[in-house]
């Protein structure tokens, strides 16, 4: 029996090559757009709002077939176009490098700032304003590549109607949770959805309620309250439980129907850099084909404990250190603490006014 024997120069060299190329896992992987500042000066000027930038481009008909692709020092003026129907322009856009998003997913927990991940950037954009989505796609890139090479440089032409259906998707059903215990502000964000739902439920591939299923490829998983008879309409309109449990389940559905594209695979994991080969495990992840699908996931995960939060004082995202943690810093978590208990104060004088005049 031959012994097998590796000097420890030989393992150490090994093991760092086998660290330098898991830098970026291909299961963590996703890539940028090749975006620059002066490009998106360029965006900001000329395209700004859904069709604002329009009246300098030919309307061309719905269902164009667009081709041609991105060259160095192509002008943006061929790179835009406004189609019939669409609330937003098509553009021509080039692939740039590749990041890890689960390491940036990491670094915005550990640094309580979702603003760091694309989910809780995507969240964050002005609706509609395209230098913010370019922005949003120059860090984090675009939410679906149509590219099969995946290559430095790759072009096509990317919707920015789909864009920003799916992130009015996305954004309806992360406040639905992030509102579900405030009844007020519950009620509201069901009417919102009402209101939208023709648009929400042509971004993705099923509309809202609905899952894959292996026979009729989607079946609904829950009735929506524009779907629902008169009798149950109004009982959702006075139940406020009957509000609140739609959210979980609407919720479920959207996690089941945005990552069904995911590919389970197996990563390589070493107990310590300085154990031998040997100590080498295998545990099981998830690969996404698109960014939409990691940033769904990555919400999934947040409503776990110690999800992201709204500050009650400015509004802004933040993960909270502990359970108690309302506002996104100690400033103002104490300065929201004082008003709280002037609040609270006030509403005791009132009472007592109220119950001496009473007798």
């Amino acid at each position: 029996m031959t012994n097998l024997f590796i000097s420890q120069p030989l393992l150490k060299e090994h093991q760092e090559s086998l660290l330098k190329f898991s830098t970026i896992p291909n299961e963590e992987r996703w890539w940028r757009l090749e975006i620059n500042n002066e490009d998106l000066r360029w965006i900001q000027e000329n395209l700004g709002h859904g069709i604002e930038g329009g009246k300098r481009f030919e309307i061309l008909p719905k269902n164009i077939a667009l081709s041609g692709a991105l060259y160095d020092g192509c002008p943006w003026i061929d790179r835009v176009a406004f189609v019939t129907g669409e609330e937003a322009p098509r553009v021509l856009v080039g692939l740039g490098d590749a990041y890890n998003y689960r390491s940036a997913y990491a670094a915005a927990r550990e640094r309580c700032d979702p603003y760091l991940s694309p989910h809780g950037q995507f969240r964050n954009l002005e609706a509609g304003y395209h230098k913010h989505a370019f922005q949003f796609m120059q860090k984090f890139g675009p939410l679906h590549i149509d590219s099969a090479s995946r290559l430095s440089g790759d072009s096509w032409w990317l919707s920015l109607d789909d864009f920003w259906n799916r992130h009015a998707r996305f954004v309806a059903v992360a406040k639905l949770w992030e509102d579900r215990f405030d009844p007020a502000n519950l009620r509201e964000r069901w009417a919102s959805i009402a209101e939208q739902h023709e648009r929400l439920d042509r971004a993705g591939d099923a509309p809202l309620g609905y899952i894959p299923d292996p026979i009729r490829k989607y079946v609904r998983f829950c009735q929506m309250p524009w779907q629902m008879g008169p009798d149950s309409a109004r009982s959702f309109e006075v139940n406020g439980f009957m509000r609140q449990r739609l959210v979980y389940e609407l919720v479920q559905a959207e996690l089941i129907l945005h990552t069904q594209n995911c590919v389970s695979t197996w990563l390589p994991r070493m107990e310590s850099e300085r154990e031998p080969l040997g100590t080498m495990r295998f545990e099981p992840t998830r690969s996404f084909r698109s960014l939409w699908g990691a940033i769904w996931e990555l919400f999934g995960l947040d409503t776990r404990p110690y999800g992201w939060r709204l500050c009650e004082l400015c509004g802004r995202l933040f993960y909270p250190k502990d359970r108690r943690s309302v506002c996104c810093c100690s400033e103002h978590q104490s300065l929201w603490s004082k008003r709280e208990w002037a609040r609270k104060h006030r509403a005791e004088v009132r009472n007592k006014r109220k119950h001496k005049k009473s007798r």
